[in-house]
């Protein structure tokens, strides 16, 4: 299917920004925002809690904000975006690694996957399948998905999203009636994470979901639709997060299956387990698809898919998740502050905008984006070691000093493609 990896969107495939939303919001409901909206609430309470997860992901929306009006007006992908500020081979390294970010997400979250399913098969049909084998099946049937691109995954979303709100609804009404709405808001948590610490851990988890924000708002049909869009993670993720923690309040549990087995709904909760892996790792596979789409022109859209699948594939069978953590810490250290990079770029450096005709002129080799780079991912790695402390989250450290170093940089030279930037 026609999906415009290395040209602009054009007017007659753009879509709403509340559709856009349903697919941001889709990606959210997934195990580890669940994850971490149980253990913020187990440690700081209910209405601590509440307050770390909403400043979390309003900090991430913000940023979102920025990122997606620039993907609304370019109409392009974030990794060709990328090629304006590190340059068309430049773009290849940065590309590469943040290929290499979407297929681990993908083979962890198919990991996750694999054992979920095998747990639930094994306790309920005491039917013992090899966890690499539901992982394979499940990460096949997600990659089927990927292939037909972001339409197919919006109306999956639209599809699916309805009905895991319904049922992580119908969760929290169980917890309130069980326990009580008075033990609930009254729970004080056990004071195991500092409030500054959980903000943290909210802005990591989806801080990724800014950075990549033109890979979807690319299809909205003016920059206030992109805007729009935001919603989904402005709103949805804060609800999202607490949706798990109200029953985590009420059972002391943070396993999202053992919760869903303590209210009576087991095998209800194995099929929002399906979806909402399935939909998070379906946009997992086609923002790796993106990437490797910009880099490697030659290779054929469904190509890349197939490699990036077997990749990743390969990568939740032999089990992903005993290094996911040391991964993650790496990613969030090295890719946040490219975003600060092209933020900085557009909105203050280049009063043309994107116009993929003026990308021949451009340097092959980014150099003081690459410097830039460098800057914040070393001030991140600083901060995550608590060397130095400049806001609560590692990440958003990088991302601030990569944008002020190359609005440093835009002002000494400023960019020389001529054009009128406009607004669709």
């Amino acid at each position: 299917m026609q999906d415009f990896t290395r040209e602009p969107v054009p007017d007659e495939a753009t879509v709403s920004g509340w559709r856009i939303g349903v697919v941001v919001l889709g990606i959210g409901v997934t195990l580890p925002v669940f994850l971490v909206g149980s253990e913020i609430a187990a440690a700081l309470g209910f209405w601590n809690g509440l307050l770390a997860m909403t400043a979390g992901c309003l900090i991430v929306a913000a940023l979102m904000v920025f990122s997606s009006i620039i993907g609304a007006r370019a109409r392009l992908s974030t990794y060709m975006i990328i090629q304006f500020t590190f340059g068309r081979l430049g773009a290849r390294a940065v590309n590469l690694l943040l290929a290499v970010t979407y297929i681990g997400y993908f083979a962890a979250t198919g990991d996750i996957f694999g054992t979920a399913v095998r747990e639930a098969l094994l306790a309920f049909y005491g039917l013992d399948a090899p966890r690499p084998l539901c992982a394979l099946i499940g990460c096949v049937a997600m990659s089927i998905t990927a292939m037909y691109g972001f339409r197919l995954i919006e109306r999956f979303s639209s599809a699916s999203v309805p009905l895991l709100i319904l049922f992580m609804g119908y969760a929290v009404y169980l917890a309130i009636r069980q326990a009580g709405p008075g033990a609930i808001l009254g729970n004080a948590g056990d004071g195991g994470m500092p409030l500054g610490v959980a903000v943290s851990t909210v802005i990591g988890t989806s801080i990724l979901m800014a950075v990549s924000g033109p890979d979807l708002t690319r299809f909205a049909r003016n920059a206030s639709e992109g805007i729009k869009s935001v919603w989904g993670l402005a709103l949805g993720y804060p609800l999202i997060m607490l949706a798990s923690a109200v029953p985590t309040l009420t059972l002391g549990e943070t396993d999202l299956m053992r919760i869903m087995i303590g209210l009576g709904i087991a095998i209800p909760a194995l099929f929002i387990l399906v979806f909402s892996t399935w939909t998070t790792n379906t946009v997992n596979l086609y923002s790796a698809v993106l990437t490797l789409a910009a880099s490697f022109s030659r290779l054929g859209d469904r190509r890349l898919a197939i490699g990036a699948a077997i990749a990743g594939t390969v990568a939740a069978a032999l089990g992903m998740m005993d290094v996911f953590l040391p991964f993650v810490l790496i990613i969030g250290i090295a890719a946040t502050p490219i975003a600060g990079v092209y933020l900085a770029d557009y909105f203050f450096a280049r009063p043309g905008g994107y116009r993929l005709e003026d990308l021949p002129a451009r340097p092959a080799i980014g150099y003081p984006a690459f410097a830039a780079w460098a800057l914040g991912s070393g001030t991140s790695w600083l901060a995550s070691e608590d060397l130095i402390v400049i806001s609560m989250a590692p990440a958003v450290d990088g991302l601030l000093v990569s944008f002020l170093a190359y609005l440093g940089w835009s002002k000494l030279a400023p960019a020389v493609a001529p054009g009128k930037r406009g607004c669709r």
